[in-house]
Protein backbone atom coordinates (compact mmCIF):
# COMPACT_ATOMS: atom_id res chain seq x y z
CA UNK A 1 0.00 0.00 0.00
CA UNK A 2 0.91 3.55 -0.78
CA UNK A 3 0.29 6.12 1.52
CA UNK A 4 0.48 10.06 0.79
CA UNK A 5 -0.69 12.77 3.45
CA UNK A 6 -2.94 15.43 2.97
CA UNK A 7 -1.56 18.93 3.66
CA UNK A 8 -3.25 22.09 5.48
CA UNK A 9 -4.63 23.45 2.36
CA UNK A 10 -5.72 20.14 1.58
CA UNK A 11 -2.68 18.98 -1.07
CA UNK A 12 -2.20 15.40 -1.20
CA UNK A 13 1.12 14.57 -3.49
CA UNK A 14 0.58 11.70 -5.40
CA UNK A 15 3.14 9.38 -4.89
CA UNK A 16 5.85 8.54 -8.16
CA UNK A 17 5.48 5.04 -8.55
CA UNK A 18 1.35 5.45 -8.53
CA UNK A 19 2.08 8.43 -10.97
CA UNK A 20 4.55 6.20 -13.15
CA UNK A 21 2.69 3.42 -13.30
CA UNK A 22 -0.65 5.44 -13.89
CA UNK A 23 1.27 7.33 -16.49
CA UNK A 24 0.18 10.87 -14.71
CA UNK A 25 1.97 13.60 -16.08
CA UNK A 26 1.55 17.50 -15.20
CA UNK A 27 -1.76 18.12 -15.99
CA UNK A 28 -3.63 15.10 -15.64
CA UNK A 29 -6.84 15.11 -14.76
CA UNK A 30 -8.15 13.02 -12.29
CA UNK A 31 -11.77 12.55 -10.60
CA UNK A 32 -12.49 11.54 -7.25
CA UNK A 33 -15.65 9.08 -6.80
CA UNK A 34 -17.27 8.97 -3.60
CA UNK A 35 -18.79 5.58 -2.59
CA UNK A 36 -20.61 5.08 0.44
CA UNK A 37 -16.97 5.67 2.93
CA UNK A 38 -14.99 4.94 -0.23
CA UNK A 39 -13.24 7.56 -2.36
CA UNK A 40 -11.90 5.63 -6.23
CA UNK A 41 -9.44 7.78 -7.47
CA UNK A 42 -9.90 7.40 -11.61
CA UNK A 43 -7.86 8.57 -14.29
CA UNK A 44 -7.73 9.08 -18.13
CA UNK A 45 -5.41 9.15 -20.60
CA UNK A 46 -7.88 10.36 -22.97
CA UNK A 47 -7.23 13.92 -24.52
CA UNK A 48 -9.00 16.72 -24.17
CA UNK A 49 -11.75 18.60 -26.26
CA UNK A 50 -9.33 21.37 -26.47
CA UNK A 51 -6.19 19.10 -26.93
CA UNK A 52 -8.35 17.64 -29.82
CA UNK A 53 -9.71 20.73 -31.30
CA UNK A 54 -8.45 20.98 -35.27
CA UNK A 55 -7.43 17.09 -35.38
CA UNK A 56 -10.38 16.39 -37.68
CA UNK A 57 -10.75 18.47 -40.93
CA UNK A 58 -14.32 19.54 -41.51
CA UNK A 59 -13.81 18.96 -45.43
CA UNK A 60 -14.21 22.85 -46.53
CA UNK A 61 -17.77 22.81 -45.73
CA UNK A 62 -19.18 26.01 -43.98
CA UNK A 63 -22.85 26.22 -43.24
CA UNK A 64 -24.70 29.20 -41.28
CA UNK A 65 -26.90 28.00 -38.71
CA UNK A 66 -30.11 28.44 -41.21
CA UNK A 67 -28.31 26.26 -43.49
CA UNK A 68 -27.71 23.54 -41.22
CA UNK A 69 -31.49 23.73 -39.58
CA UNK A 70 -32.64 23.83 -43.73
CA UNK A 71 -30.84 20.28 -43.81
CA UNK A 72 -31.55 18.59 -40.16
CA UNK A 73 -35.63 19.60 -41.03
CA UNK A 74 -34.84 18.07 -44.18
CA UNK A 75 -33.04 15.13 -42.93
CA UNK A 76 -36.47 14.55 -40.41
CA UNK A 77 -39.01 14.77 -43.09
CA UNK A 78 -37.09 12.85 -45.43
CA UNK A 79 -37.00 10.03 -42.62
CA UNK A 80 -40.75 10.54 -41.66
CA UNK A 81 -41.60 9.65 -45.25
CA UNK A 82 -42.71 13.63 -45.96
CA UNK A 83 -40.21 14.31 -48.54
Amino acid sequence: MTVATLTSKGQVTIPASVREKCGLKPGSRIDFVVQSDDVILMYTNLPTLAELYGSIPNGGIHLSIEEMNDAIGDAVAEGMGLS
